[in-house]
């Protein structure tokens, strides 16, 4: 069991969530929980990506290591070609 967290909610949200609870037949708390879940999970997603792009940064101003745009359309047109295929059974 979780610690218990007070929110202060808008009028029309409570009705929204209210009257989404009833159409889905679930409590009032489910679906706070899960929009919570849900808006952590994208967050902490973003946040994962954004250290990514960072280290991938940090690695070109240190090495100067690249691809040209020729190789990038070369490795795109192989990527294309096999997703051709696989898709054609």
């Amino acid at each position: 069991m979780g610690n218990t967290q007070g929110v202060r909610l808008e009028a029309s949200t409570q009705r929204r969530l209210k009257w989404l609870a009833k159409r889905r037949d679930r409590s009032m708390n489910y679906l706070i929980k899960d929009a919570i879940n849900r808006y952590l999970e994208d967050e902490e997603r973003y946040e994962r990506e954004r250290e990514e792009d960072q280290a991938r940064l940090q690695h070109f101003l240190d090495t100067g290591e690249h691809i040209s745009q020729a190789q990038m359309k070369g490795k795109l047109k192989k990527l294309l070609s096999k997703a051709k295929k696989a898709a054609s059974g």
